[in-house]
């Protein structure tokens, strides 16, 4: 493995997706700063390699952070990621998701040695256009709290390059799962909880709405890529997918079959503003950076479960 010697920082470091990219970067031989208000990440899983600064992204600390460390490469992945929570507390999220970002950004533009800053949207940023799957050029059309905030982002931080030629890239990951993730409230942990627990699985969409689904050590490779790529990332949007597209119980079923367990479930049918269905093209990231998804889908359920075994025992 080629060692990484640079400076890194990284928002929502101690969060499900931030702390697998920051076990990855310090394996990698970097120095990683990690910043995080622990709203949704967890102290468990901080790196001890990693210098951890308790700051929300909206503080002005974070300018003081950036002239004293001088990160060379920034990944800001903090933000509010709950669809649900979204819903009961837009502002914050919206407050959280675009101030938070500007934030970084504002900090970014004044340093003087910045050599990459990546943006983590999603694919809900695309909202619910019909032309699949969505391509870097589909337009960003999120009409939901969490879906707006989050395309507000995406391009705000295309503004930062287009207009101060700051050298950002931006990623648009599918739906993340793997261990470390606590939220119970998306599919795939809430599966895993009702088999673990022996409880009904409440499905509150109509089970139909299809979803990609990426492991989370294969979302971390990609960022990753993004740092061993950066003369090639300036200014550039990739998607990070699969191809594990599923309708949620057609989702249930393949994990049924992986861990030879029946999953007791109930659909609701209560979601609101859903995308019937949504799946990416990663066809650029493969062919501008060489990454593609290594992690079988078997293996992936099963390493989650292990952890979220283990999880629900030391509760």
């Amino acid at each position: 493995m080629e060692q990484l010697r640079k400076k890194i920082l990284i928002t929502g470091g101690a969060g499900f997706i931030g702390s697998h990219l920051a076990d990855r970067m310090i394996a990698e031989g970097a120095d990683v700063l990690v910043v995080d208000n622990l709203s949704g990440g967890r102290k468990e899983n901080l790196n001890p390699a990693a210098k951890f600064y308790e700051v929300d992204v909206r503080s002005p600390e974070i300018s003081k952070i950036f002239k004293e460390e001088k990160p060379e490469i920034v990944f800001h992945l903090a933000a509010q990621p709950i669809v649900e929570r979204a819903y009961e507390n837009p502002r914050e999220t919206i407050d959280v998701n675009i101030s938070g970002t500007l934030n970084i950004l504002e900090a970014c533009r004044l340093s003087d040695n910045l050599e990459m800053a990546m943006v983590c949207s999603t694919d809900k940023a695309y909202g619910k256009s019909k032309d699949l799957p969505y391509t870097e050029e589909t337009p960003l059309k999120g009409d939901h709290p969490y879906d707006v905030s989050k395309a507000a982002a995406d391009l705000i931080a295309q503004a930062y390059f287009k207009t101060y030629g700051l050298p950002i890239a931006i990623t648009r990951f599918s739906n993340t799962f793997g261990p470390g993730d606590p939220n119970l409230n998306r599919i795939i942990p809430g599966v895993f909880e009702s088999i673990l627990k022996k409880n009904e699985f409440l499905v509150r969409s109509d089970g139909k709405m299809v979803r990609e689904y990426t492991y989370v050590g294969d979302i971390a490779d990609g960022c990753a890529k993004l740092s061993q790529n950066i003369s090639n990332c300036r200014g550039e949007a990739f998607n990070f997918g699969s191809k594990n597209i599923f309708s949620v119980l057609e989702l249930i079923g393949e994990i049924e079959g992986i861990l030879g367990v029946k999953v007791n479930y109930k659909i609701l049918n209560t979601a609101k503003n859903e995308i019937p269905e949504q799946y990416l093209d990663w066809a650029k990231a493969e062919r501008m950076l060489g990454w593609r998804p290594e992690t079988g889908f078997g293996d992936a359920i099963k390493k989650s479960f292990a952890w979220y075994r283990d999880f629900f025992n030391k509760k």
